[in-house]
């Protein structure tokens, strides 16, 4: 199976993502005088380890992702949540202070890629055939 055009353009958003974040905590830190976050320096894994590897592996395979449009809403929100809270926390860590409203990103990040997996999930067991007794 071939990879659509679509699925390229979102490899290519989620790279670019990652990209910009590295480069924005690369700046940022270089302007910390010194003062660096963990949150901070790994802001770009988001949209690279949950965006665009798995989209790029499965072009190299040749597999087609079929998601449906709500599963892929709440997949991209996910991750975006993901990484706003990455940048938020590392900003607080640098900055010298912390909040624990932070850990809001994070819980809603997973929440939404886990609502993404159940979408994906629920689509996948409705478009299976039912299985039918045979005999009595």
């Amino acid at each position: 199976m071939c990879t659509s055009d679509t699925e390229k353009k979102t490899a290519l958003w989620y790279l670019l993502a990652a990209i910009f974040l590295a480069l924005f905590g690369a700046v940022y830190e270089y302007f910390s005088f010194g003062v660096w976050s963990y949150f901070m320096v790994y802001a770009f894994a988001p949209p690279l380890l949950l965006g665009a590897l798995p989209l790029i592996w499965l072009m190299a395979v040749g597999k087609h992702l079929s998601l449906p449009a709500p599963a892929r809403w709440l997949w991209r929100t996910g991750v975006a949540a993901l990484a706003l809270g990455c940048v938020i926390s590392g900003v607080l860590e640098i900055y010298g202070t912390a909040s624990t409203l932070t850990k809001v990103y994070f819980l809603a990040g997973a929440l939404f890629l886990a609502a993404a997996a159940c979408t994906t999930w629920g689509r996948i067991m409705s478009d299976r055939p039912s299985c039918e007794r045979h005999g009595t």
